[in-house]
């Protein structure tokens, strides 16, 4: 399989090492398995918009061997994470957009790692399709591009021709998916035994911190919000909220969702998670006394409400997360 990783300027660095040393892992492993020296399932090269030499995140410069003009048929097209860079360089990519746009026409796959779906995304190839991106990004990425299926839980997307991974790390998960979709599942989990990364799928969710939108241009939902956030550990009634600030429960509900996203009690209860996560990274109290201290009184409801939008129970959470643990 003939592979392209993509170089540019303001690239993560790291996105282009893992790419390169994943699938030469792959080839070394396939010959030793074999026994065939000439065993190699990923062809790799490497390019840059001009062929120039760029600069990554952290000052890194690394030397791509071609030009995208120069880069023969390729089967497969790696496109770089960005890091935080993205939204600054992305108009700068509009070429490197174009070019994914040939390729894909011509039948390439396009593998984009982290927030290198924005470029993607960008070249209208994501359309009507299912794809990740970091978390951080994740509704910055839904406004520029809404007809893209963005799932932003997930490590890796697979749709077709297009594949995505989700934040930094989690590019590990597409190039195993990769080794394991284009040569072997038995070589993806030798290549996960060697590089000591877990081939499980495993979901972004937890790493996700909850989004409180206050750039709207509703100030009376704004000082509910604020008035939120100061008593979300007390016992707090909809109705009661409404009348405190002179509307109706129904008018509350629908402004405050038109401004944030969310209606109140889904930001009340993003407000408590957010709570009991950072207790649970930063403490050993027990979860009974932290779901008093965020304001529930049924545990085991607040246990469930933790798991379903969290995605690990509150142990596995402070296990991960917890270093007194």
């Amino acid at each position: 399989m003939k592979v392209t990783v993509v170089m540019a300027e303001r690239c993560s660095a790291t996105s282009v090492s893992a790419a390169l040393e994943f699938l030469e892992c792959a080839n070394v492993l396939q010959r030793f398995l074999t026994g065939d020296p000439a065993a190699t399932p990923f062809e790799v090269h490497s390019a840059s918009l001009d062929g120039a030499p760029v600069e990554c995140t952290g000052g890194l410069r690394l030397s791509p061997q071609r030009a995208l003009s120069e880069v023969p048929h390729s089967d497969l097209v790696i496109v770089p994470g960005f890091m935080f860079n993205i939204l600054a360089v992305l108009p700068a990519l509009e070429p490197l957009s174009a070019w994914l746009r040939e390729r894909h026409a011509q039948g390439s796959y396009i593998a984009s790692m982290c927030t290198g779906a924005f470029v993607t995304a960008q070249a209208g190839l994501l359309d009507g399709r299912r794809a990740t991106t970091h978390w951080i990004f994740s509704e910055q990425f839904a406004r520029r591009f809404p007809r893209v299926l963005l799932q932003a839980e997930r490590s890796v997307t697979d749709d077709g021709q297009l594949l995505c991974s989700a934040g930094s790390t989690t590019g590990s998960d597409l190039l195993l998916h990769i080794i394991r979709r284009f040569a072997s599942p038995q070589l993806a989990i030798e290549c996960s035994k060697k590089l000591l990364v877990d081939s499980a799928e495993r979901l972004q969710t937890p790493y996700m911190s909850a989004s409180f939108n206050k750039a709207h241009q509703d100030a009376e939902v704004l000082r509910v919000q604020i008035w939120l956030e100061k008593h979300s550990a007390e016992r707090i009634v909809l109705d009661e909220v409404a009348a405190r600030f002179a509307l109706s429960p129904r008018h509350l509900i629908r402004r405050f969702k038109d401004a944030t996203g969310q209606t109140p009690v889904q930001y009340l209860q993003s407000l408590r998670l957010e709570r009991a996560k950072h207790l649970l990274e930063a403490s050993q109290e027990n979860f009974e006394r932290i779901t008093q201290q965020v304001g529930y009184e049924d545990g085991s409801s607040f246990r469930r409400l933790f798991k379903e939008r969290v995605g690990l129970s509150p142990g596995a959470y402070r296990r991960r997360f917890n270093r007194l643990a």
